[in-house]
């Protein structure tokens, strides 16, 4: 890459100290002269990229192959060599999001109601009987419900719950599409809450071993981006094959993740990492089902 010319001047035009040599000592800018020349400008941008994409393949390297090892190198200081725990992190999860978003998407447009000739009319008076739980629109709610006595109408908190759920019905055939609508917009939400109670749970079983909250954290940090990429992976080949046997796959190497990344970053014994890792993918599961039916209660009423 072509080397700029330094600037005669001694102060950094970027925070005014004093630049001894090429780099400014506080802010770390060249003491170059303020007009690139195309070529090294081009140059900077490929050597940042270069830079970027090198280090990011590291760090999914030993985030795939190692389990805790890029944990263990955050906690002993060694952070530069590797991208930041919480870039990684919102990169990762982006691209799952995103992927998991037109997966459901594309099986959604993929599905086309049949109707047959000979069952259209029984189909038409099927939607005269109602059981109460199955309105296709809100419209349909509305009409059934204004068509009942007053004393036989829902009130309250059956009438919001039932009408949230016939709008989500009107909006994607079936309950099962509407939920798992919801579900793949509000997991990132609900993320947000589960790491911080998954890195308590880590806290709670290494209580003894003198680190803070943060520490935990990281570790939770690399857990969940290995856990989005290896179902990220899974949903992938689930899509092209039509069966379930990837994903079960992945739960599976999420837990021997877990146990393998507790051994390795905690440096503690094969049985102690399993009853820890044990205790916590059973927990968090607990704690994961509860999160995700109080959000979509609270979602029903909102």
């Amino acid at each position: 890459m072509k080397s700029q010319h330094l600037r005669s001047e001694k102060n950094c035009l970027n925070c005014g100290t004093e630049v001894p040599e090429r780099y400014c000592p506080l802010c770390g800018q060249e003491n170059t002269v303020q007009h690139e020349t195309f070529g090294h400008l081009v140059g900077h941008v490929v050597a940042d990229i270069v830079h970027y994409d090198s280090q990011f393949l590291k760090t999914l390297k030993y985030l795939t192959i190692r389990p805790g090892f890029l944990t263990k190198e955050y906690w002993a200081g060694r952070r530069v060599r590797y991208v930041n725990p919480i870039k990684l992190y919102v990169f990762v999860s982006f691209v799952f999001f995103f992927a998991m978003a037109l997966i459901n998407n594309s099986k959604d447009h993929g599905k086309k109601p049949v109707v047959h000739a000979s069952t259209a009319t029984t189909r038409t008076e099927e939607k005269q009987v109602y059981d109460g739980t199955d309105y296709r629109s809100v419209a349909e709610y509305d009409s059934v419900q204004a068509s009942l006595p007053a004393d036989k109408r829902n009130h309250g908190l059956e009438d919001r719950m039932e009408r949230n759920l016939a709008r989500m019905r009107e909006h994607k055939q079936g309950s099962r599409a509407a939920f798992v609508e919801m579900f793949v917009h509000s997991l990132p939400k609900i993320m947000f809450i589960l790491m911080p109670l998954f890195a308590l749970m880590v806290k709670w079983t290494h209580r003894k071993r003198g680190l803070v909250y943060t520490d935990h954290a990281i570790f939770t940090i690399h857990f969940h981006a290995f856990l989005f990429i290896i179902l990220l992976v899974a949903l992938v080949i689930r899509f092209f094959i039509h069966r379930e046997t990837p994903l079960n796959l992945a739960y599976w190497g999420i837990f021997l993740y877990l146990l393998l990344a507790l051994r390795n970053a905690y440096q503690q014994s094969f049985w102690k990492a399993l009853i820890k890792a044990l205790l916590l993918y059973l927990g968090y599961f607990i704690v994961a089902l509860t999160v995700f039916v109080l959000f979509f209660f609270v979602m029903l009423l909102a």
